[in-house]
């Protein structure tokens, strides 16, 4: 009888320690694929936003140009006054305003910022219903802590224009003013 509990014992142990085992393992190999799974995204979502980065500089030097080419385009009809056309002026100027960040342009960009950055824009409205889609698209900039004179090519304006509108929004979700409202935006979750 005690041989036969002692045998049994031994047995018992032994399935236990394999047993044992195989969850160590089992658990080990979880841990591996729950790592090799995180530094998958992490290195999608860092590719996700060296793809969103360039795609705003890419809108910013576009801006860039289109705002050189219509400078230079008003310099010309100054110079040339009416020896240059007015309609032919006027259509020209039309034709590159209309392309200055274009609707499409920014519909591609908040679909992608929005993907990367965890429904800012639906938090932002949920938070600050009085903000207008161009404080949204003000607010996606500072997120991306971009500097005024990049905000002010990507949304065409001046660079009081951005101070004007950092203001506003500044009013708006009621940011006291010793706090960085790129800080605000950049933390907001």
């Amino acid at each position: 009888m005690l041989l036969c509990l002692l045998m049994f014992s031994i047995y018992w142990y032994i399935i236990k320690q394999v047993k044992n085992r195989h969850e160590r393992e089992k658990h080990m190999q979880l841990e591996r694929i729950n790592s090799l799974e995180k530094d998958k995204l992490e290195s999608d979502l860092r590719l996700k936003s060296k793809e969103l980065a360039a795609s705003t500089m890419n809108l910013i030097r576009k801006n860039e140009i289109l705002i050189t080419l219509k400078d230079e385009v008003s310099n010309q009809k100054k110079i040339l006054g009416s020896q240059y056309p007015t309609k032919y002026y006027n259509k020209l100027i039309s034709i590159i305003d209309s392309n200055i960040t274009s609707e499409d342009d920014w519909t591609l960009f908040q679909a992608n910022f929005d993907r990367l950055h965890e429904n800012f824009f639906r938090t932002l409205q949920e938070r600050y219903p009085d903000l207008t889609p161009t404080d949204l698209r003000f607010c996606a900039y500072l997120r991306l802590n971009l500097s005024t004179k990049d905000i002010a090519n990507l949304m065409n304006i001046s660079l009081k224009g951005v101070e004007a509108a950092r203001y506003r929004i500044r009013k708006k979700i009621a940011l006291p003013s010793d706090k960085s409202l790129t800080a605000f935006m950049i933390d907001l979750k």
